[in-house]
């Protein structure tokens, strides 16, 4: 975590002006270094004090080992998230429109020592904690031209982490401040199966704490407003018991079901987890294709499902491992 000691040991400041932002004092430069934190809260625009829950995305999760024959084909995932947003947009509610939005996971987990494989360069003022994390952008995605061209196609893109045991608000403190400047981000996401993984007794991650989620929360909220939180699982046990916020939603990448019916009352369950809080839903897996296969579309029959069967599902999310074998125009 960047103090603001350390900052402006890296640049020569003319204060200027304090700007307030949801709280958090920044002082604003002259001439802040491009990538540090302040020189990016410097170019931010006073927002609404929440996310916005009416609004409704639907896309592709991105991740290296997905499909990693796409890892450099960026307008490929910009071309089939734009359609399955317009095709369902189309297909569905005529008073609903849904964006077109990627989960850009950014982070893996490491299976050798239960830390992170950090999938960017370490920005050159970051000097906060790396303890549990390794760095390695070979063989992988180049996120900040992927995120360039987020930007300029009109994608959102939500940032994710497999932390491990690495310290998750240095996660988010890196990443802000190696993209944080790009106006397709609408917020961060966790992974919480890859969340202190190697301590769990059944290797399915620690729950999460309603300390942990609550810190996080403040540091995104800190950095905007507007930006939303999160947190994945196929099981609410492993949620916050009780902590809520209208910018945290929670999502579910749970699988391996018989059929559809199947597969809608587990994700009933989830939506009715978590009160009035958003709720989001990751499907297409390999593992369901006995079912889904049989669908005509079935990225869009089962998102109508979820909106027929879930008042709280905003977020709808195909998965990479299977992307290739759908037609989502």
């Amino acid at each position: 975590m960047i103090s603001k000691k350390e900052n402006t040991k890296r640049a020569v400041w003319v204060i200027s002006v304090i700007i307030a932002i949801n709280g958090l004092m920044v002082y604003s430069a002259v001439s802040p270094k491009k990538n540090s934190i302040a020189a990016i809260l410097s170019n931010s625009k006073a927002q609404a004090n929440y996310a916005d829950t009416q609004r409704y995305f639907a896309g592709l999760r991105r991740s290296t080992y997905g499909y990693d024959e796409k890892n450099n084909d960026h307008i490929w995932w910009i071309n089939r998230a734009k359609q399955f947003a317009a095709s369902l947009s189309k297909e569905t509610n005529k008073s609903i429109r849904f964006e077109p939005a990627i989960i850009e996971i950014v982070s893996g987990y490491n299976e050798k020592n239960g830390g992170s494989v950090i999938g960017f360069t370490k920005p050159e003022n970051y000097a906060g904690n790396t303890a549990a994390m390794t760095f390695d952008t070979t063989d992988g995605i180049n996120h900040e031209k992927a995120l360039l061209l987020y930007d300029s196609a009109g994608i959102s893109a939500i940032i994710q982490f497999e932390p491990g045991s690495s310290d998750l608000l240095s996660n988010i403190d890196m990443a802000f401040m190696a993209f944080g400047s790009h106006k397709c981000i609408i917020g961060f996401g966790v992974d919480a199966e890859w969340y202190f993984t190697k301590q769990s007794k059944d290797s399915t991650g620690l729950p999460i704490r309603d300390s942990d989620a609550e810190k996080w929360m403040k540091k995104i909220t800190e950095y905007n407003p507007k930006w939303t939180l999160f947190l994945k699982h196929w099981e609410p046990e492993h949620m916050p018991k009780t902590f809520r916020h209208p910018n945290l939603w929670f999502l579910t990448d749970s699988q391996i079901f018989p059929s559809m019916d199947s597969c809608m009352d587990d994700f009933k369950y989830w939506g009715s987890s978590y009160g009035n809080s958003v709720t989001g839903y990751q499907y297409g897996y390999p593992s369901d294709a006995k079912w889904w296969k049989k669908l005509p579309k079935p990225q869009i029959a089962i998102a109508q499902r979820i909106l027929q069967d879930i008042p709280s599902s905003r977020y709808f999310f195909w998965v990479d491992f299977s992307a290739k074998d759908i037609n989502f125009e």
